[in-house]
């Protein structure tokens, strides 16, 4: 026995699929790229320099001369 679907349902139906596929693509997270131990080491005793004069001088710290880490999209 068939039964007849209105078209209506297959409709919303593949446009439903279609947002699927889209929502598949979109990252979850982003996350720094991952660095050597070395290289995480030298960064971070470099902010901590930074960090410690400026507790010193009672300022923010300013880390815009400190490489930027590159980050990456991840689902």
């Amino acid at each position: 026995m068939r039964t007849r679907i209105p078209s209506s349902y297959t409709k919303r139906i593949d446009q439903l699929e279609r947002e699927r596929k889209i929502q598949t693509l979109r990252p979850v997270a982003m996350f720094p790229r991952l660095v050597s131990v070395d290289e995480w080491g030298e960064l971070a005793s470099q902010m901590q320099g930074i960090l410690k004069d400026n507790i010193k001088l009672d300022t923010p710290p300013d880390y815009g001369r400190l490489p930027k880490l590159e980050v990456v999209a991840s689902r």
